[in-house]
Parts: C-alpha cells; structure tokens; sequence
C-alpha cells in the first residue's frame, strides 16, 4: 500500500507543506470570489473588477525577478513565514474594510495591491522550498503534487465560498481566508528542520541577477518551455473569461451549471496532476503530450452542441491543464541548476500568473468580436503548435540539479 503513495507524501515535512498549501489555497478562493462578487455590487462596474484583475497580478509580473533573486539568496523557509504572516494582514485588511462598509475604491485596490506584492514573494519561495524538503530526485514529483494542491483548492474553495459569501457576507469569507494562513505558519512550525535538504547557494553570485535569469534562457530547452508556458496562458487558459462566456452566452445556461463547469475542470486537474506525479522523470515528451491533450480537450468544448456535451468535456478540459502544468514545472525546476531554482520559479511565475490579465484581455476582445467558441479555438491552435515545438526539441542529455540530497540544510 505504501508504495501507491507518491515518495514525497511519505515525508512528514513535505506532507505538513502540502497540507497547509491545501487549506492556504481554498482560503485563497474564498478571497477571490467575495471580492469579486464584492466590487460588481458595490461598484456595478466591468472595469473596477478589471482593476482589481491588474492590481492582484501586476505586481507578481513585476516583482517576480525580484523575488526570484531573495529565494536564492534568503532562506525560502523564511520568507514563507513573513509572506503568510503579511497575507493573512492583508486578508484581514479586506474583511476590516468589508464590515466597516468602506466604499472607497482606491483603498480596496491598495490593499489587493499590497496581497499581490506579497503573493510574488510567496509563490517563489514556495517552490523554490519544494526542493528542501525533497531533495533533488523527488522534486518532480513533488512540484506535480504541489499542483495537486492548487487544483484541489480550486475544487473545494468556489463553491463553499459561494455558500459562505450569501450566509455571511464578504467579511466572513475574508476572514476566512486570513485564518487558513494559520495553518501554514503552524505546518512549518511543525517540520524538523534536520531533515531539510542543502540547497547549494553560491556565496557571491557576481554575475548578478540578469547573469542568472541569461543562464536560464541560454538552455534551449529551458527556453522552449517558457515560452509555452506564455503561449499557453496567454492564449488558451483564460478559463474564467472563456468558459464563463461559453456556458452564459454561447450554451444560454445559468450559474449553477457554470459552477458545475469550474468544478468539473477543477476535478479533472487534480487527477491529471497525479498521473504526472506517478512519473519518476517528466521527459519533454510527457509535457508535450500534455499540452496536445489539453488542446484537443479545448477543440471538443469549442463545438460542444449544448450544455450537456460541454459539462462532459469539462473534466478532460481540467486533465490536460493539470497535466500541463504539473509536468511543465516538473521539467523546468528538476532541468534548472539547483542554485537558481529561485529565479527559475520566479521565470514560471512570471510567465504564467503575470501574463495572466494580458491572456483576460485577449480573451474578453475574441468573446467580444467572435465568440467564445473562436477564443477555445484560438486556444486549441496555440496548444497544437507549441506541442508540436516540444515534441521536435532534442531531450536534455543530463539534467542540471544534480546535488547531494542527502546533506541536510541549516535551520
């Protein structure tokens, strides 16, 4: 039996981690969607909720070098600690401001703004620690699992957020989520930091910032994988827009069946997440494989003739994003020198959850000239094209973070 469960979830630190980004990630989702629902009430306004779009990923494009740079330098452990602790201000910040009936928008941004600064620091550090508590040899696994996490969230927190937000309101919900950090500081806590494993830190790192991001995007294969990781986000992930306009406009349903979508798709994440985890080694290949999948997968929600169809493809939509994610971070964090795996997170976030309002806006400008059906299409295409690029790229002979993992790291 114990050889069903994934190497990394026999560790009890990885196992403490991955618990807490659970119960962190499903209070994310309760944040988001009170706050959503929160400025479109108060506000009645597109483009309020698009400035809060940009205000929550804006930093994280900005900031993620930055950030890359302090988990190489810093001890990612250690950040954690401070970027819970400011979350949890910020999530608290919103729920003062929901139960006091503040209606001034420029102090809502401002605080979604200060959130976004921090949550580019944290999803840094946060992979960049995955390998302390792994080692080299499991760190695939263990960023696949730690995809498992997100999506299993997303499965979770929508729609008991949405219960919450009509019982209590925005503020329970904010608080809500200020109080699942709690579960991260106390998971961290709780970890033996004898068995961390040494994560090599070059003491003097002259070259600087820009020399290690170019050392990155020297390696052709580093470099292919980014840039698919762009494409793909950009082009064909922007579910929230995308999805919400087939299920409304295109398929005339409701939200219940909108929320049965998001929730299908989230499911079918979690499961493609976990294949990829079975994997001892994610090759270039699997990631190319993935990305065709959840092309295909767009294709057949494109011509879904009704609502029905469309809810069926749902979950396999949901297996080729958590395929392509899980095997994508795989390949990048165990192909990247394991002194830069900060900046190499950094790289991912930026090039995923920074693009993201480019890809909304994108998105929102084919719904509207076209049809939702013509954005999934736009989406199948880009997936196609960059699976075929991956597929043709000569494999990496010798993966490049090949330290001790035995080592164990300092406190």
């Amino acid at each position: 039996m114990a050889s069903l469960v994934p190497p990394p979830l026999r560790r009890r630190n990885f196992t403490l981690y991955f618990t807490g980004q659970i119960a962190s990630n499903t209070g994310v989702w309760f944040q988001n969607l009170a706050l959503s629902l929160w400025i479109v009430e108060e506000t009645e306004s597109a483009r309020a909720l698009a400035l809060v779009t940009v205000c929550q990923f804006a930093p994280i494009l900005l900031l993620s070098a930055v950030a890359g740079a302090a988990a190489d330098t810093f001890r990612p452990r250690s950040i954690l600690f401070v970027t819970a602790a400011l979350s949890s201000l910020a999530a608290a910040m919103l729920a003062l401001a929901a139960s006091s009936g503040i209606d001034h928008l420029p102090v809502l941004l401002a605080i979604v703004a200060f959130s976004g600064v921090v949550q580019a620091f944290d999803r840094t550090a946060g992979q960049a620690f995955l390998f302390e508590l792994v080692g080299a040899r499991e760190l695939g696994v263990a960023v696949s699992l730690n995809t498992v996490a997100l999506s299993a969230a997303r499965s979770i927190g929508p729609g008991i957020a949405g219960i919450a937000y009509a019982v209590a309101g925005p503020a329970m919900c904010f608080g809500i989520n200020a109080a699942t950090y709690g579960f991260v500081i106390l998971a961290m806590c709780s970890m033996n930091a004898k068995r961390f494993v040494a994560r090599p830190v070059r003491p003097a790192d002259s070259d600087g910032a820009r020399s290690a991001i170019g050392t990155l995007l020297a390696d052709r294969t580093l470099r292919r994988l980014f840039a698919t990781n762009v494409a793909v986000t950009v082009l064909a992930m922007n579910f929230m827009v995308v999805v919400t306009a087939m299920v409304t406009i295109n398929l005339d349903a409701g939200a219940p069946q909108l929320g049965a979508a998001h929730a299908l798709n989230a499911v079918g994440a979690v499961v493609g997440g976990l294949v990829v985890s079975t994997l001892a080694q994610v090759r270039l290949r699997v990631v190319a494989l993935a990305t065709m999948v959840l092309g295909g997968a767009l294709a057949c929600a494109a011509l879904s003739p009704n609502i029905v169809v469309f809810l069926v493809v749902s979950p396999l939509i949901g297996l080729g994003l958590g395929a392509f994610q899980s095997s994508l971070g795989s390949a990048v964090q165990t192909l990247s020198p394991s002194h830069l795996l900060g900046r190499s997170s950094a790289l991912l976030t930026m090039s995923s959850v920074g693009v993201a309002p480019v890809g909304a806006i994108i998105a929102g400008s084919i719904v509207d000239g076209a049809s939702a059906r013509w954005a999934m299409a736009v989406g199948t295409l880009a997936c196609l094209v960059c699976g075929a690029v991956l597929a043709r790229t000569p494999r990496t002979t010798r993966p490049r973070t090949r330290t001790d993992d035995k080592r164990p790291a300092r406190s």
